[in-house]
């Protein structure tokens, strides 16, 4: 009976954990919600005392700066997937060491593949995280 007890109490604390996390409010404020924010404020204004346009117009200037960093971001990241790819692609044919999950590995790079934002070294058939290279010869 006991050990149904304790199998229950596990799994309402995994469920309740799993609410938590369901129920966790979002910190940052993207782009679109901004503007929404934006325009709501913009059609809720009161008539007989409108904002100062100067507000408005520094409203505008941080959406665009947050929208150019958002962009920027992309672009970067983008930029590090082309570089690592370069440096994958000088490593074939040659001997490397990879360590995973505590394990070394050597041999000699098949391929390089790129998966959706990860760079890939194929040793021996298996494919590991550019990152787990630790030695070129």
């Amino acid at each position: 009976m006991e050990a149904t007890s304790s199998t229950t109490s596990a799994t309402n604390n995994y469920q309740y954990s799993a609410e938590a996390q369901r129920k966790t409010p979002v910190k940052t404020l993207d782009k679109d919600a901004f503007l929404q924010l934006f325009v709501t404020q913009l059609q809720n204004q009161d008539p007989s005392s409108p904002q100062d346009t100067s507000e408005f117009i520094s409203q505008m200037a941080q959406f665009t700066m947050l929208e150019q960093l958002t962009n920027m971001n992309k672009e970067i990241a983008q930029l590090k997937l082309s570089q690592e790819m370069g440096q994958a692609s000088a490593l074939i044919g040659h001997q490397v060491k990879i360590t995973s999950d505590g394990n070394e590995i050597s041999g000699q790079v098949e391929k390089v593949t790129l998966t959706s934002d990860t760079v890939q070294v194929y040793v021996n058939g298996t494919a590991y995280g550019l990152d787990k290279v630790t030695e070129v010869k």
